[in-house]
C-alpha cells in the first residue's frame, strides 16, 4: 500500500454537517430498534419517541444546510387538524390550489406549490425527502406515506388576473409554499416525518390555529421541537368570531412571552370565520391577503443571505447542541457496559495469574517443572551402553503396572468431556482448565446479574449473555489449543534447561564421572525394588522422589550446579508464558472479542470512534462562524 498523502483533487474528509447527518441516520435508526425491541416501559417509551422526532427534525435540518444548490424560499404552513391550513395555503398563493375539506386528517402528504414563472429547478428538487416519491397531488395514494407532490401554480396569466382581484396587493417571490399533514391526531405519528422533513426545509414557518387549538399542549410541543432552528415564525389565529378575536389574541401573546425567546413578538394574524376564504381568491380576502403577504416578506427578509454561510446552519448547530446529549446517553450507557466488560475480564485475568502462581507454581506437590527437568539431566547422566540396557529392563519389569494405569487412564478420559486429554498432559494443565472453567464462570454471573430491564445498558449486558452461553464450547476448545502449545514450549525451555546443565557438567568430566556413577547406583537400585515388588510400584510413584532428591543432591554439592538459579529462571520464564500467551493473547483477546459484534435488536452498535469523530465533527461545524 503506498504511503502517499491522498492527491488535492481526491479530498479524503467529508464536510462536518454530511458526517453529522449520517451519524444522525444510526442514532435514529438505534432508537427505531430499541422502540421495536419491546424491552422499554411506558415511560421510556414516551421519551424515545420525544428523541425520534428531535432527530428525525436535525438529521432532516443538517441535510438540507448541507446542501450547496440554489434553493428558492420555502414557506412551511404547520398547524393542528381543522385548523384551516389549506385555506392559508391558497390565500398566500391567491388560487384554490390546496384543496380542502372537512375532514380532520385529510392531508396525509407534504404538498408543495412553486410559485413561480419557470419549472422547479432539478439541482434542488432532487435533495427533497430522500427515499421518497415525487407524484402529482391526485396520484399521492393515502396508504403509502412516503410521497411527496411539487406542483408549479404560477403563471403570467394568473399574475395579471390576481393584481385586479387584490388591487395592488403585494406579490410574493419566487418561492415554495408547503402544506402539510396535522401532528396532533391519532394517526399524526405515521406522517410525522413529512411534518419534520417540511418543518427542517422552512426558511419561514407559517404556524395555524382556531379558538379551540391554540392553547393544546401539542402544538406548544412543536413550537419547542422547532424553537432552536431560529426560523421567522408567523402565527395565523383562523376561524374568529369578533366576540373572541381580542381575548383569544392576549391569550396567545401571553403565552409566547411565558416561553421566552423573541416569541413575544412573533406577528399574530387574526382570520375570521368565512367559508368563502377557502378558495382564496374573494374579493373579501384581499385585505387578508395583503397582510399575510406582508408579513411574509417581511419574516423573509430577515433570513441571511450570506454566500459562505447556509441560513439555516447557525439555528442546526443549536438545534443539535440542545439535545446531543439526550440522544448519545443510550450510546454511552452501551460503552460504559463494554468498558466495564473489559475491566471485569481484565480482573478476573489477574485472578487467574493469582490462581496459577497458588496452584502451580508456588504449590510444592504440584509444580513439576524443574523435576522433569532433573530427570531429561539424569537420562542424559546415563552411562553410555549401561544405561540403556538397565531403562529396558526397567520397562520389562514395569510393564504390568504401567497396563493398569494405561486402562485406568483411558477409562477417565472416556467419562471427561472434549477438554479432558489435556488434564493427561500433567499438573499445570490441571490447573490452567480448571482455573479457567472457574474464570468463566465467575464471569458470566457477574453478567446475569447486570441483566435488569432497568439497567440503561440492558441489550448489551442481554446479549453478552447469550453470547458467552453460545460461545462457551469454543472459549474451551481455543483454550486447550492454547494449553497444547503451551506445554510443548515449556518441554522445550525443560530440554533446553537439562542440556545447560549437562553442558555446565561437560566442562568438568571428574564430576561428570561421578555424577554418572550414582546415576548408575540409583537405577541398580529401583531395580531390585521391582524385581522384590513384582513390578507393582511405579519408578515414578516410590523410588523417583527419592531418586530426585539424591540427584539434586550430588548436582549440587558434587557438581557445584546452581541448581536454585535455574529453578527461578524456568519458573520465571514458564509464568511469563502462561500471562503472554494463554492469558493476554487467547482468554483476555477472545472474551474482549465477544462484545465487538454483538447482535440484539436493541443496540446501538455505534463505536466510540464514531462517536468521537461525530462529536468532533459538531465542533469544527460550531467554529464555523469563528
Amino acid at each position: 500500500m503506498s504511503n502517499l498523502p491522498p492527491s488535492p483533487a481526491e479530498p479524503t474528509e467529508e464536510t462536518p454537517p454530511r458526517t453529522l447527518s449520517r451519524f444522525i441516520g444510526h442514532l435514529s435508526a438505534g432508537y427505531c430498534r430499541l422502540r421495536a425491541s419491546g424491552r422499554v416501559s411506558a415511560t421510556n417509551s414516551v421519551v424515545i419517541d420525544e428523541r425520534l422526532q428531535t432527530l428525525l427534525l436535525a438529521e432532516a435540518a443538517v441535510r438540507y444546510s448541507a446542501d450547496d444548490a440554489a434553493c428558492p424560499p420555502q414557506i412551511v404552513v404547520l398547524g393542528p387538524t381543522q385548523t384551516g391550513k389549506s385555506t392559508l395555503v391558497n390565500l398566500l398563493l391567491g388560487s384554490s390550489v390546496a384543496e380542502v375539506s372537512p375532514l380532520a386528517g385529510f392531508t396525509v402528504h407534504p404538498e408543495g406549490f412553486w410559485n413561480s414563472t419557470g419549472p422547479p429547478s432539478d439541482t434542488w428538487v432532487a435533495t427533497l425527502f430522500p427515499g421518497w416519491q415525487r407524484r402529482e397531488p391526485r396520484e399521492l395514494d393515502r396508504a403509502d406515506f412516503a410521497a411527496f407532490a411539487l406542483t408549479p401554480v404560477r403563471s403570467s396569466a394568473v399574475a395579471i388576473s390576481e393584481q385586479n382581484l387584490f388591487g395592488g396587493a403585494e406579490q410574493l417571490p419566487s418561492c415554495v409554499v408547503w402544506d402539510t399533514p396535522d401532528f396532533d391526531s391519532l394517526a399524526a405519528r405515521r406522517y410525522a416525518r413529512g411534518v419534520l422533513e417540511t418543518a427542517a426545509l422552512a426558511d419561514v414557518h407559517i404556524l395555524v390555529l382556531s379558538k379551540e387549538k391554540y392553547s393544546d399542549l401539542s402544538v406548544w410541543h412543536l413550537l419547542e421541537l422547532v424553537e432552536p432552528l431560529a426560523r421567522p415564525l408567523i402565527i395565523c389565529l383562523n376561524k374568529l368570531t369578533p366576540d373572541a378575536e381580542e381575548a383569544v389574541s392576549d391569550s396567545l401573546r401571553r403565552r409566547l412571552s411565558e416561553h421566552g425567546r423573541a416569541w413575544g413578538d412573533v406577528p399574530i394574524i387574526t382570520l375570521p370565520y368565512d367559508p368563502t376564504l377557502a378558495t382564496g381568491c374573494s374579493a373579501a380576502s384581499a385585505e387578508l391577503v395583503r397582510r399575510l403577504r406582508n408579513a411574509v416578506l417581511d419574516r423573509l427578509s430577515t433570513v441571511t443571505d450570506r454566500p459562505d454561510i447556509p441560513p439555516r446552519a447557525a439555528g442546526v448547530r443549536a438545534l443539535l447542541r440542545r439535545h446531543w446529549e439526550a440522544w448519545l446517553a443510550p450510546v454511552q450507557a452501551e460503552h460504559e457496559a463494554v468498558e466495564q466488560w473489559q475491566r471485569m475480564v481484565t480482573a478476573a485475568a489477574t485472578k487467574f495469574m493469582e490462581a496459577y502462581q497458588r496452584d502451580y507454581l508456588d504449590h510444592p506437590q504440584r509444580y513439576d517443572s524443574f523435576r522433569r527437568a532433573s530427570v531429561e539431566l539424569l537420562n542424559l547422566l546415563e552411562i553410555p551402553r549401561v544405561g540403556g540396557l538397565m531403562a529396558r529392563t526397567r520397562q520389562v519389569l514395569t510393564w504390568p503396572a504401567r497396563q493398569l494405569m494405561a486402562a485406568g487412564h483411558s477409562w477417565w478420559h472416556r467419562r471427561r468431556k472434549s477438554g479432558g486429554m489435556v488434564h493427561s498432559l500433567g499438573a499445570e494443565a490441571t490447573v490452567l482448565v480448571d482455573t479457567m472453567a472457574a474464570l468463566l464462570a465467575g464471569l458470566q454471573r457477574d453478567v446475569v446479574r447486570r441483566c435488569s430491564p432497568t439497567s440503561p445498558a440492558y441489550a448489551v449486558w442481554q446479549a453478552l449473555e447469550l453470547k458467552l452461553e453460545a460461545e462457551q464450547e469454543q472459549l474451551h476448545q481455543t483454550f486447550d489449543r492454547a494449553i497444547h502449545a503451551h506445554h510443548e514450549q515449556v518441554t522445550s525451555e525443560i530440554r533446553t534447561a537439562a542440556n545447560s546443565l549437562y553442558e555446565e557438567l561437560q566442562k568438568h568430566p571428574a564430576r561428570l564421572n561421578t555424577l554418572r556413577t550414582a546415576r548408575a547406583t540409583i537405577d541398580l537400585g529401583s531395580i531390585l525394588l521391582l524385581v522384590k515388588t513384582g513390578g507393582l510400584s511405579p519408578l515414578d510413584a516410590v523410588w523417583a522422589p527419592a531418586a530426585f532428591a539424591l540427584t539434586s543432591l550430588l548436582m549440587q554439592g558434587v557438581a557445584g550446579l546452581e541448581l536454585g538459579r535455574v529453578d527461578r529462571s524456568l519458573k520465571a520464564r514458564q509464568r511469563q508464558a502462561v500471562e503472554e500467551e494463554l492469558v493476554q493473547k487467547t482468554l483476555v483477546r477472545e472474551l474482549n472479542d465477544l462484545v465487538t459484534n454483538l447482535e440484539d435488536a436493541g443496540l446501538f452498535a455505534i463505536t466510540r470512534e464514531h462517536l468521537q469523530a461525530s462529536t468532533q465533527a459538531l465542533e469544527t461545524w460550531e467554529r464555523a462562524d469563528e
